[in-house]
C-alpha cells in the first residue's frame, strides 16, 4: 500500500499544487484521477513516483518514501509519464528496456519480449524509438515497466496519444495487472477510461473533492460533469435513464454509460 499522510506541495514556495492530502493506495485496485487542467494530477504522479520534495509523508508498504534506496524503490513503484519522449534515450527500443533493466540490475532479459508482446510491440524491438509515432511511444515506454513488474503502475494520461486498438490492449492490460495484485494508479482526460476503475478521485485546487466508488459512479454523474462538460448533454440523458435503470446490475449500468460516452 502507499499512503500518503498530510501531504502537500508547491513549485518554488508559491501557491500550494497539492494540499494536506490524506490517501491510501491498496495493490489490486484501480485508482483513476481526474481534475480539469492545473489541478494537480500530473503533480500526484509525479510525487507517487518520489520525484519531488514535498511536506508530510509518504509510505511504500510501511517505509518512509525518504528511507527507501532509489533502486530498490524504483522495482516497487514505476510511471509512465505524460509526454512519452521523457523515458526514451537510445536509438532501438531494445537497448532502452535494456538499459533500464541493467541499472535495476534485472537479470531475466526474457522480460523485454514478453512485455513488448503483451503489448502487441515485439515487431518494434530493433526499431528506433525516436520514429515511431507518440502513441507507437507510449507502448514502449508501458512495455519498459511491465519488464521491471513493479507492484504500483503510476500512468499518466499513457492512453493520451495512442490508437483505439492500442487503448483496448492497454485496457485489457490493466484489467490483467488488476488481477495480478499490482496497484494502477492513472490519470486521464478520457471520460470511456473511468469505467475501469474500482475508485475516481476528482481533483480541485490541491484538494480531493469527490471519491466515488465504482458502484456509486452511475449516481454521481453530476460531479463528472464538473471536470468533462462538454458531456453535459450526455450526461443529462443518462440522468434521465438511471430511475428507470435501477432494476439493473452494476456492470450492465457502467456499460450503458460507456456505450453511451461513445457516441
Amino acid at each position: 500500500m502507499i499512503k500518503l499522510e498530510n501531504v502537500s506541495f508547491s513549485y518554488n514556495n508559491k501557491k500550494k499544487v497539492l494540499n494536506n492530502l490524506n490517501i491510501e493506495f491498496k495493490k489490486g485496485e484501480i485508482t483513476i484521477i481526474i481534475g480539469k487542467n492545473g489541478s494537480g494530477k500530473t503533480t500526484i504522479c509525479n510525487l507517487l513516483g518520489n520525484f519531488l520534495k514535498y511536506q508530510g509523508n509518504i509510505y511504500l508498504d510501511d517505509l518512509n518514501f525518504k528511507k527507501i534506496k532509489n533502486i530498490d524503490f524504483r522495482k516497487k513503484v514505476g510511471i509512465v509519464f505524460q509526454n512519452p519522449n521523457n523515458q526514451i534515450i537510445f536509438n532501438r527500443v531494445i537497448d532502452d528496456l535494456n538499459f533500464t533493466l541493467d541499472n535495476l540490475k534485472i537479470k531475466d532479459k526474457d522480460k523485454i519480449t514478453s512485455s513488448l508482446e503483451r503489448l502487441n510491440m515485439l515487431s518494434y524491438l530493433n526499431s528506433n524509438p525516436y520514429e515511431l509515432s507518440l502513441g507507437e511511444k507510449q507502448r514502449i515506454n508501458f512495455a519498459t515497466l511491465l519488464a521491471i513488474n513493479p507492484d504500483y503502475f503510476i500512468l499518466d494520461e499513457t492512453t493520451s496519444m495512442i490508437d483505439n486498438n492500442g487503448k483496448n490492449i492497454i485496457y485489457n492490460l490493466i484489467k490483467e495487472l488488476k488481477k495480478e495484485n499490482k496497484a494502477i494508479i492513472m490519470t486521464t482526460n478520457i471520460i470511456d477510461e473511468l469505467l475501469l476503475a474500482d475508485r475516481i478521485l476528482i481533483l480541485e485546487d490541491g484538494i480531493i473533492k469527490h471519491i466515488i466508488l465504482k458502484k456509486d459512479l452511475f449516481n454521481n454523474l453530476d460531479k463528472l460533469k464538473e471536470v468533462f462538460p462538454d458531456l453535459s448533454f450526455k450526461i443529462k440523458v443518462l440522468d434521465i435513464l438511471k430511475d428507470k435503470l435501477n432494476h439493473f446490475e452494476d456492470d450492465e449500468v457502467i456499460n450503458l454509460i460507456g456505450n453511451i460516452c461513445k457516441q
